[in-house]
């Protein structure tokens, strides 16, 4: 996160608390629900990784980042 990213109200940047990497979606549903039940902030990634040797198949992942706050963006004040 730039110092531009973080000009809302002046706030301390949103700190990083852990990162959790996961395949399914009801297991990211999950982590969420945690995180707001919890008040933190997340970020969330998604990727594809090739499967096996043969590199045929695909599976799909998901990088939750848990923060001590909401990772508001300068653009993000409107919505």
């Amino acid at each position: 996160m730039t110092d531009a990213e973080n000009t809302i109200d002046d706030e301390p940047a949103a700190e990083l608390i852990a990162t959790h990497y996961l395949t399914g979606v009801d297991e990211l549903v999950e982590h969420l629900r945690a995180a707001d039940l919890l008040g933190l902030g997340v970020r969330l990634s998604s990727y594809v990784e090739r499967d096996g040797d043969d590199g045929r198949g695909y599976s799909y992942g998901y990088e939750l980042e848990l923060l001590t706050a909401s990772p508001l963006r300068a653009g993000d004040e409107d919505a």
